[in-house]
């Protein structure tokens, strides 16, 4: 942001006369504001935790990186060569070798790296360029110079990510943002995607294009959804695709389209089982068969991620000259090769200043922070095969302002200090060169050798100034502003061969669908086990201040019946309470160990039948399907997940840090009237979803299945708590005090007071709950409602036994009289009522278990009939 003598450079001059005019306790408004969002957009970032993955919300630093317009023309163009010199590099490779064959690039570097594949030699690939996407991380030296850490060039991740940073600071600065007026980001999507469809097949005018990611559990899940979203392309794995006569098919809608070119975001040894790693389940059987022939185009091409080795960056000097016939503009930070001898006596005497990595394994080492004994031992390993590993200097990287918190406790939220930063900077083919985005992703580094290292902490959204004089754009020309452009559509020009710009097929594979299918159905268990919870926290809660109430000794059966329905009665341990109904429930000892199973029910992750467990299945397959979901989506689910995050912190916080979360057995904490707001925030959120889906969804065969599972999920849970309340007769108290709350938690009790008076009785409300086909609650509006839903069912998807099944529950229930449900028979049971909720029950579970093997079902992947890994060669 300055200068050698402390003054504020030209380019930051608007945003740093901003910030000063908002003052400290307005910016950190802003940075919660902007964290906000980023929950609510639902951004996050994967990260393996031993054997789990644990989502982490993304992290935006506040303050973004301005770079100066015309320092960044000159750096795309550095950029745009050193991606010819990459690509050419790559095509000489996997084709003649020469570089290889005149000495000037040792084979260890290729042949010993995992990211050669054999079986992409002499692969073609359809379009002027073998690298189709590069991706380079860019620091700065302290006399300003920009130097190449990494270049990305496997599956390039960040481009999803670095767009919706800057919607997201440009939403929480928006005056801010058009005063600086940055260089807009959203027309390089457009650019990449009329790219991937000039690497279309030959002979193909109207390709389908597809983005193919190993799933919602890798850690860049997020970046490939939203990327797919905003190209406007499916998004499918493995499973979705199969290889019919030697080209790659989706299946969408029961039936088979052709795929014509695919954007790789899995490794490529994992992209097919048959040709490469024989373990993989995240690939296509076949894929390489069907690129050697040419009907399919895979980006990047199979066998690019060799570039990644950080050993090249001590031959592309060298190699520069000869490919390009020019000199390397931009350079690589100072590296060694242990393969070369003197390096590696450079390496050896330095150790103490240098990272090193083992290109054949992955690994990294930070020399410095090793005591003498390592690092005896790593050179030892390092004398033992030295071709193997690479070291780079620890050299100071130029730092800029950010709100991200440090290490220190002196670097609090919401407060500015000085950090070390980087650049991710993204090129991607087009015509004979290569389009570099205005901007990339910004990298908050970690503080000390950590941050040297290259250790990133948080992102920076990158604004690139106007290249005219100074950095700044002129706001009297009447020209757009860079905060209109962002929201345009990109504007790029239409050629014959981009008619499908407008016309991309949406996947509707099994996975898709199953995935919509439980969203509906977990959405319904989250509502209704919370209306549940809710109803019976309510219930004791009432009669602790009212004991004398008539109906108290239903109140622990209520509890149990809950329990039962949701699966948790084991867990929770309700029997016990609902034993001896005749206790007073009202004693403070038994309110406040109710209370505490109820919170238990609603905060145990790792139980079934839980709200919390509902409410991350919910989220998790949301994600499976995130770029079929509105951005909206997002805003509803993260007070859910919050509500239910700040309850579990509570709890941990009342009982202890190291105490498990479960509050069963303690009868001194209080948290009703935080279960409670828990309780009511969760039930906003998916309200707010429903809505969300009944308006803002296309009603396609996706809504469809997602609202069957919503009308199976309703029917079980109906069918299960009438069982569990009802079937066993009680005495007129209790039983009045049982169908109120059944009424309630059934959302119908307005509706029946309206056209009752009186007494509850269980004919009455069994006519409202079962029978009544005006009422959203009933068990006759659920199972039509499936009916519908089945039979508007494109004819490829339409199932006859899944239609007979509810056909049949439709008649079951018809058939039935309510009165002579609601007949107690002499040993105080309702034994019809038992039999057709079982029978109901039990149907909706087999219209599930009929549309997964049926209708969600993958399709079985060839497995080869060889054993082994690696390239299976």
């Amino acid at each position: 942001m300055l200068d050698s003598s402390g003054v504020t450079r030209p380019a930051w001059t608007d945003l740093v006369s901003g910030y000063a005019a908002r003052g400290d306790e307005r910016l950190r408004g802003a940075a919660a504001r902007l964290a906000t969002a980023v929950s609510d957009e639902g951004v996050i970032y994967n990260e393996f935790d031993g054997d789990q993955t644990v989502a982490r919300d993304w992290q935006v630093d506040p303050v973004p990186l301005v770079v100066d317009g015309v320092e960044w023309t000159e750096l795309e163009k550095a950029v745009t060569q050193r991606s010819m010199l990459l690509d050419q590099l790559l095509r000489d490779i996997y084709r003649d070798q020469k570089t290889i064959r005149r000495g000037l690039l040792p084979p260890e570097m290729v042949f010993g790296h995992p990211g050669y594949i054999r079986k992409a030699a002499r692969l073609e690939v359809a379009g002027p360029h073998a690298l189709f996407l590069h991706a380079l991380d860019l620091g700065r030296t302290s006399d300003g110079r920009f130097e190449v850490y990494a270049d990305r060039t496997q599956a390039p991740s960040g481009i999803g990510f670095a767009m919706v940073d800057r919607r997201l600071l440009s939403r929480t600065f928006p005056q801010l943002f058009q005063t600086v007026a940055p260089r807009p980001i959203a027309t390089f999507a457009g650019t990449v995607r009329l790219a991937l469809f000039d690497y279309a097949p030959p002979g193909v005018d109207d390709p389908t294009v597809a983005v193919l990611s190993p799933g919602s559990m890798s850690e860049t899940a997020f970046d490939q959804a939203y990327l797919a979203s905003v190209l406007g392309f499916p998004l499918v794995e493995g499973d979705d695709l199969t290889v019919r006569d030697g080209a790659v098919y989706m299946r969408s809608l029961g039936k088979y389209k052709r795929v014509d070119v695919l954007l790789r975001r899995i490794d490529a040894g994992y992209a097919d089982p048959l040709d490469l790693r024989t373990d993989s389940r995240l690939g296509v059987a076949g894929l390489v068969e069907a690129i050697s022939r040419g009907t399919v185009t895979v980006v990047n091409t199979l066998g690019s991620g060799v570039l990644e080795n950080p050993a090249l960056h001590t031959v592309l000097d060298e190699l520069a000259p000869v490919l390009l016939d020019e000199d390397l503009a931009l350079p690589s930070v100072p590296t060694l090769w242990a393969g070369d001898d003197l390096q590696r006596t450079k390496i050896r005497a330095d150790l103490g200043e240098l990272v090193l990595s083992n290109f054949a394994t992955d690994e990294e080492v930070i020399a410095p922070m090793l005591d003498s004994a390592r690092r005896a031992d790593l050179l030892a390993r390092i004398e033992a095969h030295p071709w193997q590993w690479v070291a780079r200097t620890l050299q100071p990287v130029s730092i800029a302002p950010t709100m991200t918190p440090g290490r220190t406790t002196a670097h609090r939220p919401g407060v500015l200090r000085a950090a070390q930063v980087g650049v991710r900077a993204f090129s991607v083919a087009q015509g004979p060169t290569y389009a570099v985005m205005p901007g990339g992703l910004g990298m908050v580094l970690a503080d000390g050798l950590a941050g040297a290292a290259q250790r990133t902490v948080s992102a920076k959204d990158v604004w690139v100034t106007s290249a005219d004089v100074g950095g700044h754009v002129s706001r009297k020309s009447g020209t757009r502003s860079a905060a209109t452009d962002e929201m345009a559509a990109p504007r790029t020009g239409r050629s014959p061969r981009t008619a499908a710009y407008f016309d991309v097929a949406a996947a509707a594979s099994p996975r898709v669908l199953a995935d919509l299918f439980w969203f509906g159905r977990y959405g319904e268990r989250t509502e209704s086990t919370t209306r549940l919870a809710k109803v019976a926290r309510e219930r004791y809660q009432e009669v602790q201040y009212r004991p004398w109430m008539s109906g108290s000794a239903a109140v622990p059966l209520v509890l149990h019946a809950v329990a039962r329905v949701t699966g948790t009665a084991l867990y929770l341990g309700t029997a016990d309470l609902a034993a001896e109904p005749d206790d007073t429930p009202a004693a403070p000892e038994r309110v406040n160990e109710a209370i505490a199973k109820i919170t238990d029910l609603t905060i145990a992750r790792s139980v079934t039948g839980t709200i919390a467990h509902s409410a991350d299945r919910l989220v998790a397959t949301a994600r499976a399907v995130r770029d079929q979901m509105s951005t909206s989506t997002w805003m509803v689910l993260a007070p859910v997940e919050r509500a239910i995050e700040q309850l579990g912190e509570q709890v941990r916080g009342a009982r202890g840090a190291a105490e498990p979360t479960s509050v069963a057995g303690d009868t001194t904490l209080d948290l009703g009237s935080d279960l409670g707001h828990a309780h009511d925030e969760v039930l906003h959120g998916v309200l707010a979803l429903a809505g969300l889906q009944a308006d803002s969804m296309v009603h396609d065969a996706g809504w469809l299945f997602m609202d069957i599972g919503r009308r199976i999920e309703r029917t079980i849970t109906l069918a299960d708590l009438t069982a569990a309340l009802f079937v066993v007769a009680q005495d007129r108290e209790v039983e009045q005090a049982l169908l109120e709350s059944f009424l309630v938690a059934n959302e119908s009790s307005v509706i029946y007071r309206r056209r009752n008076r009186g007494l509850y009785r269980f004919g009455a409300v069994g006519g409202l709950l079962f029978f009544d086909e005006t009422n959203p609650r009933a068990m006759i509006y659920q199972l039509t409602r499936m009916h519908d839903d089945l039979t508007a069912l494109p004819d490829e998807l339409r199932s006859a036994s899944s239609e007979r099944i509810v056909e049949e529950m439709i008649a079951e229930l018809r058939r039935s009289d309510p009165e002579d449900l609601a007949a107690v028979d002499a040993t105080g049971r309702r034994a019809q009522l038992g039999e057709l909720m079982t029978a109901l029950g039990a149907g909706a579970r087999d219209l599930s278990d009929v549309l997964t093997r049926t209708r969600f079902a993958s399709p079985r992947q060839a497995q080869p009939i060889w054993g082994g890994g690696g390239d299976g060669v």
